[in-house]
């Protein structure tokens, strides 16, 4: 049995899960922090606007709250959507004995304008939880509405406005910088010894995404619970949401959404890539025979990422697999980004088929290509580099890709491709797959019949 620490999310309930309980339990669970909840409004809402909000009853909140923190001490706690004055008191009320820090994410509004915070609960707001609170992460529009501050830019009245929040009772105070409009995104974040720190980044290609705001405050919770130190828990949760924000889902028809899961999606596709991969060209060097298929250039095998984009999300192996003797073997081990040519070779294929994600180069011979369209029939297409377009030509490693696509335009069924060669170029053929056990086995198909 292992041990976790716990963090404690008191807040809304989303259904459309973007944002509120639901988005901090995956970043709490992203982050490898053990998420418990006191849910305090339960929302009707999706990507375009909040329907309905029904207020759980104050002593139903308060009993939430209890029950977790007498059985399942949390390391730290976060406060979200609060709602009213009632669910406020109730709140504060056990807060006020805790001994784990406080993130208070003033959730005023919804992304989508709706008003997440009566308007007579203000008051309560300010006077009972702000004093409580560890941190308090208001984005630009909610630290003007705290603090009474007009915040034109994130340096002299964002510090201003920070300084009145932290006035106010917060010990420390960030004032995110997302709605500023310019090319950088910079958090103002006010320390308890009053060290000003400032946390940039390049501004994400998107006018605004849902839950945000929530992924931010649950990271900072989850990074604080892990043992980090204040400072540095806000950096790495800044940078985990400019992440997750890049990596926004398009669910609904309004806002995207915020995908505090991406980095867990993608670490596991890198390793499962390379994983799948080493299997196969491990298969594929055993298969007997398999030299006489070795091109001059010798052979390389490549497997992308799920919507890869560019060369370093193709894993391939490092110096190819080359002949030796009657033998083939693998020069180095797989890795990302080690083959530029197959790379551009499966990206041009995916571009066109995003399913089919590996492919390996073989030598091209006529009893090789007879094999080929013996097998796969209508499958087979070509391209001659010779009617490569100068503009092309002129472009480093732009040749695979261009070929490969006029391969398809001819033949849009096409899983092997070849080409006759050119002046200093080696004739070759290319044999794709959805994956590399499915390439692999293609290969062994036409090593028996030539």
């Amino acid at each position: 049995m292992t041990t976790t620490k716990v963090a404690l999310s008191i807040a809304g309930s989303d259904s459309g899960a973007g944002a509120g309980i639901q988005a901090d339990l995956k970043t709490f669970s992203a982050l490898g922090v053990y998420g418990c909840t006191a849910i305090t409004a339960l929302t009707a809402q999706n990507t375009e606007k909040v329907a309905k909000i029904h207020e759980v009853p104050a002593d139903i909140v308060e009993a939430q709250v209890t029950s977790i923190m007498a059985d399942m001490p949390p390391a730290v706690i976060k406060v979200g959507m609060v709602y009213s004055r009632q669910v406020i008191d109730a709140v504060a009320k056990p807060l006020r004995k805790a001994k784990a820090p406080i993130v208070l994410d003033p959730i005023l509004a919804a992304g989508t304008g709706a008003k997440l915070l009566k308007d007579d609960a203000l008051d309560s707001f300010v006077s009972r939880l702000i004093p409580l609170a560890t941190l308090v992460t208001p984005n630009r529009m909610e630290a003007e509405k705290l603090s009474g501050v007009t915040i034109r830019n994130e340096g002299g009245d964002g510090i201003e406005a920070a300084k009145k929040l932290k006035a106010l009772g917060a010990r420390n105070v960030i004032v995110k910088g997302g709605h500023f409009g310019k090319k950088t995104v910079t958090d103002i974040l006010l320390l308890d010894d009053n060290k000003v720190v400032e946390i940039t980044n390049p501004r994400v290609d998107i006018k605004e995404s849902h839950g945000s705001g929530c992924n931010f405050s649950a990271a900072v919770t989850a990074y604080l619970a892990r043992g980090m130190a204040l400072e540095e828990a806000c950096r790495m949760a800044n940078e985990y949401v400019h992440d997750a924000i890049k990596n926004a889902v398009a669910v609904g028809r309004g806002l995207p959404v915020t995908n505090p899961l991406s980095s867990i999606y993608k670490d596991a596709m890198r390793h499962r890539v390379l994983a799948e991969l080493q299997a196969a060209v491990d298969r594929l060097v055993s298969l007997d025979g398999l030299y006489r298929l070795i091109p001059e250039t010798q052979t390389n095998f490549a497997y992308a990422l799920p919507d890869a984009a560019n060369h370093s999300e193709v894993a391939a192996v490092r110096g190819r697999m080359a002949r030796a003797g009657n033998a083939v073997v693998q020069v180095s081990r797989v890795e990302f980004g080690a083959s530029r040519h197959m790379a551009s070779a499966v990206l041009a294929y995916m571009s066109i088929r995003p399913a089919t994600r590996a492919v390996a180069n073989i030598r091209f011979g006529q009893e090789v290509l007879a094999a080929c369209k013996t097998l796969f029939k209508e499958q087979v297409s070509s391209y001659d580099r010779s009617k490569e377009p100068a503009d092309v030509k002129k472009k480093e490693g732009s040749t695979i890709s261009w070929g490969t696509r006029a391969a398809l335009a001819k033949n849009p069924k096409a899983e092997v491709i070849y080409h006759k060669g050119d002046v200093g170029k080696e004739p070759m053929i290319t044999v794709f797959g959805r994956s590399p056990a499915e390439v692999v086995y293609k290969i062994e198909q036409i090593l028996k019949i030539c």
